[in-house]
């Protein structure tokens, strides 16, 4: 996070996303709660440039049924008209890698209306993806759970 915001204008507005799902299946449903927990946890922990922050969704599926927001374009898009930011800074909290949805939603650039079409410096936190003490970690509960007689 440090690393993202760090070259980015001091008027950015950091922005934490995850996975869109239909209203429907979130009543009740604690998921909404705990992003903005584990958002609030890592700006606490990061501190200075992180305290202006929101969360926000991505990957709605294109179904009539309403699916959660605002979605991060939308939210690109306001703050632009806002005039309060001059950067954004996306840490897709939601997605533990990189794949297909994580840059072309994220990414600035990809998508019309997009924080380079609007003006805004844009910035994204690095996914984890392969690396190494996730992996061990993932590696080590694995072998845990594996009976003895089946471990390698």
């Amino acid at each position: 996070m440090r690393d993202t915001l760090a070259p980015l204008p001091d008027r950015t507005r950091l922005v934490f996303t995850a996975h869109s799902l239909p209203e429907r299946v979130l009543v009740d449903d604690p998921y909404p709660d705990q992003l903005r927990e584990s958002a609030a946890a890592v700006v606490e922990r990061v501190g200075g440039g992180a305290a202006d922050w929101d969360l926000a969704w991505q990957s709605a599926g294109r179904t009539p049924e309403p699916w959660r927001g605002p979605d991060i374009l939308e939210v690109i898009r306001d703050l632009a008209a806002a005039g309060d930011h001059d950067g954004i800074a996306v840490c897709a909290q939601g997605f533990v890698a990189d794949h297909l949805e994580v840059p072309s939603m994220t990414s600035g650039w990809h998508e019309p209306g997009g924080a380079d079409e609007v003006g805004l410096a844009f910035g994204r936190t690095a996914s984890l993806n392969a690396e190494p003490t996730v992996m061990a970690a993932l590696a080590d509960l694995v072998v845990a759970a594996t009976p003895p007689e089946e471990a390698p």
